[in-house]
């Protein structure tokens, strides 16, 4: 029976709701939500994913984070692209101003 609740498609369209999931119709939803009260008094069971899915699952966040991780880094400058780091300040913040190299974080320059 919940399958075939979960089956039923509205043709309008459905919904998304919230975190991410689609629902196809509300008597989709409905099939979902007798499924989970299926699953919690343990008249169904929970479909459970095997050790080389879950460790394919982790590695491929782990690599997303880290790609994020890595973007964020300079990802809010607030100094302009391609300046270099300053050796007062440590921030990449170095620009030629008026023919000088001249950091914007300290003020450190070159010229004086």
């Amino acid at each position: 029976m919940v399958e075939e609740l979960k089956a039923v498609f509205d043709p309008r369209g459905g919904y998304w709701q919230a975190g991410g999931k689609f629902m196809p119709s509300i008597i989709a939803e409905l099939g979902h939500v007798i499924e989970k009260h299926m699953q919690k008094i343990g008249l169904l069971r929970k479909p459970e994913m095997d050790e080389h899915r879950k460790a394919l699952i982790d590695q491929k966040r782990s690599e997303y984070e880290a790609q994020q991780k890595q973007q964020d880094a300079f990802a809010k400058a607030d100094y302009p692209q391609g300046a270099q780091l300053c050796l007062k300040c440590s921030t990449a913040a170095v620009v030629m101003m008026d023919g000088c190299m001249t950091c914007l974080n300290c003020g450190d320059s070159k010229c004086g």
